[in-house]
């Protein structure tokens, strides 16, 4: 079972995106903060793919700028770019001496090999066509950097996960959706494709808990569901929020690392 649909391909994505990050700025880094794992985010877990000694860092799709505060280290440029006028707004205000840039993924203004690593956390499961993406990410990438990606991996999911999600999917009468995959190739044979060898490709399961109404809030605020009616996602806040009340509930949300050199 997968949480994400394969049946949206009638959404403007780009519209949709545009939109869903102006009336929700930083809800997705809200909801990545609120997951861990042993203590951790998935922002720390996706950082450490990146050596110390890398000191010009391209964060793709870098929203309010979540990651590149966890890679920040003296010495170090991190370069935000993102599409979304209203998330950047956000990430200048939290990290005023940071740098980022307003530009689309798939034409960025910075010259070839000019990164020793670029690091994307969900930008490879929005932005298309990936493989346009992959060839800007190998130009821009230095010989011997690293190209670090996450994103949902939701075939983790074990058996005792289902329940939760199947309830509040019920409820929606839809899926978070990700634009359509079917005709996109994996990582690995994408980014071989560009020169660039797969040296890592691993899952972590996260944890985020509803102990309250604003956790639920946060949940649902952070999922993309284009054309679902805000009645059935308050419904879905209200269900959430009744069943913490008897006790904690904890959704699994399993999280992929792919890591590859140049």
């Amino acid at each position: 079972m997968g949480l994400f649909s394969r049946s949206a391909d009638e959404v403007d994505w780009h519209r949709y995106l545009s939109q869903f990050h102006r009336e929700h700025v930083g809800a997705i880094e809200e909801l990545l903060q609120r997951i861990e794992s042993g203590g951790r985010s998935p922002y720390s877990w996706l950082a450490r793919a990146v050596s110390e000694s890398s000191t010009m860092v391209l964060d793709l799709a870098c929203g309010t700028g979540g990651v590149g505060r966890e890679l920040a280290r003296r010495g170090r440029t991190v370069i935000g770019v993102d599409m979304s006028a209203h998330e950047l707004a956000e990430a200048h205000r939290r990290t005023p001496e940071g740098v980022f840039l307003r530009a689309d993924a798939r034409h960025l203004p910075l010259r070839d090999g000019s990164m020793q690593a670029v690091v994307s956390s969900f930008g490879f499961a929005v932005v298309r066509p990936m493989p346009v993406l992959a060839r800007e990410v190998e130009r821009v990438l230095a010989p011997g950097g690293v190209v670090a990606i996450m994103s949902p991996s939701w075939q983790a999911m074990q058996l005792h996960d289902i329940p939760i999600v199947s309830k509040l999917m019920s409820i929606l009468h839809s899926t978070p959706h990700f634009p359509s995959g079917r005709s996109q190739p994996g990582l690995p044979s994408l980014f071989a494709a560009h020169g660039i060898r797969k040296v890592e490709d691993a899952k972590e399961r996260y944890t985020y808990t509803v102990r309250t109404r604003e956790d639920a809030e946060r949940l649902l605020e952070a999922l993309y569901l284009p054309g679902v009616a805000a009645a059935r996602i308050s419904r879905a806040i209200d269900t959430l929020t009744e069943n913490a009340y008897r006790r904690p509930v904890h959704i699994t949300v399993p999280m992929r690392r792919f890591v590859g050199i140049k």
